[in-house]
């Protein structure tokens, strides 16, 4: 029996505004919660999901663009179809919104397949060799009244629900970075691993100033100081002797090449939902293996994105010096537990990888319907 086709793609646009309470990073603050998910059903009737990261009314017609161009090709067709546009569509360049699109098209197909072949996705990204995982609470946002009161109070959640590892947003000043810094750290406790992410918010002076008063409290890692372009600023806090990490942003295995042969973070931080989905991140994964630099993949979405990088992270070698270890999002977001008939949950800071066929996840599709941004979702087909 010869491997079963694409019959339909469907997408369905996801926002939840936060109106007053919006939260984020010193650089912005996220007016809503959204992603925009891609339902694939092959001619044997088997669905696959998957999640598309950016803002919504772009993305919506980057993978309207592309869905009847899947309809009768092969469910097992990944790579090609990702690399292949790629060159060919290159004045587009190799990141943004049609990525954006490929990403969460190419995590449908892998659910797809895996779905058909009745196996976990990690099977097919070479066997799992962990069952579970320890998780990390991304968490301590900077708010619109920027009160102290919230973030001990996102940081005590932490605790009490048995993290053992906390990441926080900093960038506002150097001195507003040590109060939240100290604070994190007198909450946390010494043994806790505690990362900050300064979301690109500063540049090279800034960010020194802010590290050297911060130093002294242990830290894990520091993400994202600066833009990844800016390759004379990374080159210079090398020196600072902090693991350095970043890439949430960046696209397809090209974007990481410098950085990871170059070593010019400690950990990269691929998205599966703006990558390229599975496929860009399992060749992501190899490369980083290669040059011995850790990754830890940013997951910022719904359960859908949560349930794929577990997929993936299932799979991921340990040969790298640098513990694995899973971003699980404290922000408020309905979707994150929404789109799932069984959300992913942590208990005492480690998530068990889902080990039903494909990603692991049932959705629900009756609350993906409910919630969708109505004229922005498309349905091609035979």
């Amino acid at each position: 029996m010869g491997t079963p086709t694409v019959a339909s793609v469907e997408t369905f646009a996801m926002e939840h505004l936060l109106g007053d309470q919006e939260y984020g990073c010193a650089k912005f603050l996220a007016p809503s919660r959204a992603s925009t998910l891609v339902k694939v059903t092959t001619t044997d009737g088997v669905h696959g999901w998957g999640e598309a990261f950016g803002p919504i009314r772009l993305v919506a017609p980057a993978l309207a663009a592309q869905a009847h161009g899947l309809i009768g090709k092969p469910v097992s067709q990944r790579e090609n179809r990702i690399l292949e546009p790629l060159s060919k569509s290159y004045h587009l360049t190799s990141g943004g919104p049609h990525v954006f699109a490929m990403s969460g098209i190419d995590t449908a197909l892998w659910d797809a397949f895996a779905r058909t072949l009745d196996v976990p996705v990690f099977e097919l990204l070479g066997g799992g060799v962990r069952d579970s995982i320890e998780a990390y609470a991304s968490t301590g946002y900077v708010t619109r009244t920027g009160g102290v009161g919230q973030f001990r109070q996102e940081l005590e959640s932490t605790v009490a629900d048995g993290f053992n590892a906390a990441k926080i947003r900093i960038g506002v000043s150097p001195r507003d970075d040590y109060d939240r810094v100290k604070l994190a750290r007198e909450i946390l406790g010494p043994d806790r691993k505690l990362m900050v992410d300064y979301n690109t918010s500063g540049n090279l002076a800034s960010i020194r100033k802010s590290l050297s008063l911060i130093n002294e409290f242990d830290l894990f890692w520091v993400e994202e100081p600066l833009p990844p372009e800016d390759v004379k600023g990374w080159e210079a806090l090398r020196s600072t002797g902090h693991n350095l990490t970043g890439g949430e942003s960046l696209c397809t295995r090209y974007a990481f090449k410098d950085l990871v042969v170059n070593k010019r973070m400690d950990i990269i931080q691929p998205d599966l939902a703006a990558c390229g989905g599975l496929t860009e991140g399992q060749a992501i994964l190899a490369m980083a293996n290669t040059w011995h630099v850790g990754i830890s993949p940013h997951c910022w979405g719904t359960g859908i994105l949560q349930a794929a990088t577990l997929q993936l992270l299932a799979a991921a070698s340990p040969s790298t010096g640098h513990p694995h270890i899973f971003e699980f999002d404290q922000g408020y977001n309905p979707q994150r537990e929404g789109v799932l008939k069984d959300p992913i949950r942590q208990n005492n800071g480690v998530v068990l990888i889902p080990t039903s066929p494909g990603l692991g996840v049932d959705v629900d599709e009756d609350w993906v319907s409910r919630n969708a941004v109505e004229g922005l979702g498309i349905k091609a087909s035979l």
